[in-house]
């Protein structure tokens, strides 16, 4: 049986999506064919071994009485305990972290170091997809269509011009925090005093603001992808809210949030969607799970982010092709795969450097 360390929890706004996600995932991974190690990072950005798991109260009382975990680098390995260790080899991570110290590439790192396999994109994918200014620079220089923004950061809002910078966008706009989820920290605005209250509540958020020109007219149209050289397309959805852009409470807390199944969209529209994800998951070197979110307008379709790990790794858009348990089997081959393709390269060099170094001859490589 393969060990199988499940990853979630988070300093992030979208900690407790996190926690959800990860239940999901422990509730469906075949008992059959994997060990599963539940691995839960704190606030603190503290691992700890949690006892009953799969009950969401546990996350909500007295964490400090479980077991510490940490990483053995270059092993593969975690340690649990602290006076009584417990050497535990990990075939692979399952990373159920969305947002800040997750999905941002921080694990990923982490699990390079341990040289842990991990389900989510490599270190630099998860990174510019976490960004979302950096991100759209990515899609404007490969001529990928999503609307125009600009970026306001907050060492530079007191002194900058709001009015003149977003004069080119005009009014409705979309203001975000340029590294968070979950709609948190996102406001449309319509005017002057509306703008300067929403970046003002951005950059409580994050350092960085983006401001995107708002669609008026338009679906949301979100589809999953799946695999690492090659990519399989989910089915379509289509989110509904009684509000311009979903927020965090039509997303996760309305037990009335609806939602279209396999919309019916023109066959252009689509074509143009299909082939879009193609491109960016090449283009960013995507792997693993991931959601794209689409906002078609009329026969145009911009696309509006990358998520690396999505909410309950988006398998209610894989439904009917395949369960919930064949996913997390097949996230799981491509992570091992792939690690095994990457270390087969060589990052190592052996040189006569040291051993021709001498202490009193410092400038001897000095370029």
């Amino acid at each position: 049986m393969k060990n199988i360390m499940v990853l979630y929890g988070g300093k992030s706004v979208e900690h407790d999506i996190s926690v959800l996600t990860a239940i999901q995932v422990m509730q469906n991974l075949d008992k059959n064919k994997y060990n599963i190690i539940p691995v839960y990072q704190t606030l603190n950005c503290e691992f700890i071994i949690v006892k009953d798991h799969l009950n969401p109260k546990t996350y909500m009382g007295d964490i400090k009485k479980f077991k510490p975990v940490n990483f053995v680098f270059g092993n593969g390995e975690i340690v649990v305990g602290t006076i009584i260790k417990k050497h535990i080899p990990i075939d692979c991570a399952i990373n159920c972290c969305h947002g800040n110290c997750g999905e941002d590439g921080t694990l990923n790192a982490l699990m390079n170091l341990a040289h842990i396999p991990i389900t989510s994109p490599q270190i630099m994918s998860s990174c510019v997809c976490m960004d979302k200014v950096i991100m759209k620079d990515i899609f404007r220089a490969n001529n990928i269509p999503c609307v125009d923004y600009i970026l306001i950061t907050d060492k530079d809002f007191n002194n900058q011009d709001l009015e003149k910078k977003v004069t080119d966008l005009k009014y409705p706009l979309i203001v975000k925090p340029a590294n968070l989820g979950s709609s948190i920290g996102i406001n449309k605005v319509k005017n002057l005093k509306e703008l300067y209250d929403a970046v003002e509540i951005a950059l409580y958020y994050d350092s960085r603001v983006i401001i995107e020109k708002c669609l008026e007219n338009f679906k949301e149209i979100n589809i999953s992808c799946l695999g690492d050289e090659d990519v399989t397309f989910s089915r379509l959805e289509e989110p509904l809210s009684w509000q311009n852009f979903l927020n965090f409470d039509n997303k996760y807390t309305q037990k009335n949030a609806k939602k279209i199944l396999d919309p019916k969209l023109k066959s252009d529209v689509l074509e143009k969607i299909y082939d879009i994800s193609k491109k960016v998951w090449d283009i960013f070197d995507l792997s693993g799970v991931v959601r794209i979110d689409y906002m078609v307008d009329g026969d145009n379709v911009y696309i509006n982010e990358i998520n690396t790990v999505p909410g309950s790794l988006a398998f209610y858009l894989w439904k009917g092709k395949f369960e919930f348990f064949e996913l997390l089997d097949k996230i799981i081959e491509i992570a091992i795969s792939k690690f095994n393709k990457q270390n087969k390269h060589k990052y190592t060099f052996t040189s006569s450097v040291l051993a021709d170094y001498k202490p009193n001859s410092m400038n001897k490589y000095a370029k």
